[in-house]
Parts: C-alpha cells; structure tokens; sequence
C-alpha cells in the first residue's frame, strides 16, 4: 500500500540509510524543515516501509522542491518520479506561481519528464589544495540593521522572489559590502552554502574572498564568468555540474550577480 506522510522526528533515526554519497548529515536539514511552517517534509511508504523523502519550501509565491532521495535498495521503481509529483500536486500554482528544483545528474531525467523546464546549470567548485590567506576589503562590515530594506530589494531582484522570511532568520552573522552609503552585496555564511550575491564583480570577488576563508568549495551559475575565473584562479577546480528547473511562470532573475547559491534546495 503506498502512502504519503508527513517526515516527523522519529523518523530522523533512520535517514542515514538514505544519505547518497556527498550529501553529509541529512539530519539537521530535514529538522530545520520541520522546525519551519514555511517547509513540508514528507515521506513516501510501502507497505509501511519507507522509500523516499523530499519536502517543499513555499516563499510569498514561489516555491522550491528539496531533498528528492530514494532509499537504495528502493531505486529505479518509480517512487522518485511518484514523490516529486506529490510534491507537484500539492502546490497550488495560483499563489506560487514557480516551482524550482535543483537536478543532480540522477534526477534530472524524472524531473524533466515531469514537465520541469532546464533553466541554467550551476557549476560547482572545489579546492584541490590549501587556499592562500586572502585580504578582506574594509567596504565588507558586519551587517548593520539600516541596510535591511536595500539587502531585501537586492535579493529580489536578483532571485526575483521574495525570499524575506528564509533570509532575515540568517543576518545575526551576515557581511555587507557598503560602498559610501550604499549596500552593493551581502553574505550569509548561516545559510547553508554561504550565500553571497552582491550588484557588481568588485563587491562579489570581495565578499567571495570573505565566504572563503570558512569554505573550501563554491556553487554558482554557469554565466557567472567572472567569479568562475577568479575560483579558478584561486586553485578551485569544477567537479560536476548540477541543473537548476522550474515548473510554471518564468521569471527574469539575475544569475550574473549569484557569486555563490544558498544550496540546493534554495537557489
């Protein structure tokens, strides 16, 4: 008999039988799911046994699809296309009106015959050897609360979603990059991945260079070429590339001043 349940806590025991290789601890981000009325984990059971996990994180009218796994032992038996169009199904596209995902190279077939539309691949980076020690600019300060209103307006344009509840959880230890009064970028090391989007490359390499003192990788989009390079040059070497998707209402969002994602499961 198939089911689909809401993910509680007595079920973090056993996600690590789902954990796919490079993922790490799958525990706090299903908790941070369902420790917030913004996400809904589920899980998807046979015959009480269960076989797949994922959840949905809903902004003011957009939302993402996140954690898509399969157990192993479950694999290629249709219960990661039969979860994803759950998930799907009970999002209402009258209020959000995009759906987003980010495909690995396994999920990216289901999700494409789902009717999911390619929208840019993200490149993803890593260090092959101990990174240099890098000047951090005096324009990257620690975030101030009279910048909120321009570090909001800035994600939107760039994301071209509104993104405030997730974002103001995360500014206790957020960096800004003012230049004379104005905020031209920010970065959220809480937030997942280490966030940084900024208005221009100057702002971004600077507070690229700030996020990289506590990470040894970077995710960003394909068409940021000049942060790309500038990893590059920093001894970061690509991987793998995954496919950031969306269902429903193209928007027109700025992947140029992405300097690195929040992660997988926000963009």
């Amino acid at each position: 008999m198939k089911t689909f349940e809401p993910l509680t806590y007595a079920d973090l025991g056993y996600l690590k039988e789902f954990e796919p290789p490079g993922w790490g601890d799958l525990v706090p981000r299903f908790s941070y799911h369902m420790a917030n009325s913004f996400c809904k984990p589920v899980k998807l059971t046979i015959s009480g046994k269960t076989v797949a996990i994922g959840t949905t994180i809903f902004h003011k009218d957009s939302a993402w699809l996140a954690s898509i796994i399969v157990h192993p032992q479950s694999r290629n038996m249709g219960y990661g296309t039969a979860i994803t169009k759950f998930l799907v199904d009970e999002v209402d596209l009258h209020t959000y009106t995009t759906i987003y995902l980010d495909a690995t190279e396994m999920g990216y077939p289901v999700y494409k015959k789902l009717g999911f539309n390619l929208e840019m691949p993200y490149a993803h980076f890593k260090a092959d050897k101990p990174f240099a020690e890098r000047r951090i600019s005096n324009a990257v300060i620690p975030y101030e609360h009279g910048y909120l209103e321009e570090l909001l307006a800035l994600d939107r344009f760039v994301s071209a979603e509104d993104r405030a509840e997730t974002i103001t959880r995360h500014l206790q230890s957020a960096m800004i990059y003012v230049n004379g009064d104005s905020l031209e970028g920010f970065y959220l090391p809480a937030l997942t991945n280490g966030f940084v989007i900024a208005n221009n490359d100057v702002a971004g390499i600077d507070l690229m260079n700030c996020r990289l003192q506590l990470f040894n990788y970077a995710v960003l989009p394909e068409t940021n070429t000049t942060a790309i390079h500038y990893l590059q040059q920093q001894n970061l070497v690509q991987f793998r590339i995954s496919r950031r998707m969306y269902m429903g209402r193209k928007r027109a969002w700025h992947a140029d001043n992405i300097y690195n994602r929040i992660s997988g499961q926000l963009g």
